[in-house]
């Protein structure tokens, strides 16, 4: 078992409504959803998993569905800071899917190996006139990549010891999830194949809010079985695969981090 260590970090947060991400649940309830980066290192290597929002999606004060929202890359760089992140020393960014909301800092990486599914790619440079709607892509993170030194991969692959993605679609064509072995256990990054617990767990009946309050959340009734889809699914047959795939490898809440979950903001897995 390899011996890394993951960091959550918050990169800014969207102010959005809880049944746009748990659809039927816990109507009318708005919620801080964070934008989280993950780092991991062994002590050695440094990896960052999603980079934020850029801050040229931020248009007064407000981002996806028009909903408050802050990030952006002076937001980035001064919680980077905090947690003793020099950009310049990552080695490796990968990418849960290109989603504008997770390649808004790309460019601070510029000595970064970018990993993301070659599907992805191909969904970001042709999106379906509904993504274009949604804006759910970053256009101008195009020509960023193009310049940086990417691995467009096709399917499951192991990076390096410790380090496994797997291709989980539904969200996206290309999303994909990171298994990063700990001494404790291997832990799941799920993008937003599962944006937060809920989706992968139906049955969750708390969050932990980035204000530090823990509220009372609704738990799915039977007819939704184990998961609970998001309104954001563009499959619905590959994300139910993906979330059966996830649940194989991650049958417990406790090694699951979802890309937008507030409990585990500012934390560090193993604890």
């Amino acid at each position: 078992m390899a011996n890394w260590s993951i960091r959550a970090i918050a990169l800014g947060a969207n102010f959005i409504m809880k049944e746009a991400i748990t659809v039927g649940l816990d109507v009318g309830l708005q919620i801080w959803f964070p934008y989280l980066a993950f780092f991991l290192t062994d002590g050695k290597r440094k990896i960052l998993v999603d980079c934020g929002i850029s801050e040229n999606w931020i248009v007064d004060g407000k981002a996806w569905g028009g909903f408050p929202a802050y990030g952006g890359t002076e937001y980035a760089l001064k919680e980077f800071e905090k947690a003793k992140i020099n950009p310049q020393e990552i080695e490796m960014v990968l990418y849960t899917h290109l989603h504008n909301d997770h390649t808004g800092c790309s460019h601070l990486f510029d000595r970064a190996i970018h990993v993301f599914q070659w599907d992805e790619w191909q969904e970001l440079i042709n999106p379906l006139p509904s993504m274009r709607l949604r804006k759910d892509y970053n256009p101008g993170v195009i020509p960023v990549f193009e310049k940086l030194q990417c691995w467009k991969i096709d399917g499951d692959m192991r990076l390096m010891d410790g380090i496994m993605v797997y291709k989980t679609p539904g969200h996206t064509a290309g999303g994909m999830c990171i298994g990063v072995e700990t001494t404790k256990g291997t832990y799941l990054l799920t993008g937003d194949t599962a944006h937060i617990y809920q989706n992968l767990f139906s049955q969750c009946s708390e969050m932990t809010l980035l204000s530090g309050e823990t509220i009372r959340i609704t738990p799915a009734p039977p007819v939704y079985g184990p998961f609970v889809p998001s309104s954001l699914v563009y499959d619905h047959y590959a994300w139910y695969r993906s979330l059966y795939r996830m649940r194989a490898l991650c049958p417990s809440m406790e090694f699951a981090l979802p890309s937008h979950e507030p409990t585990i903001a500012g934390r560090t897995f193993p604890e």
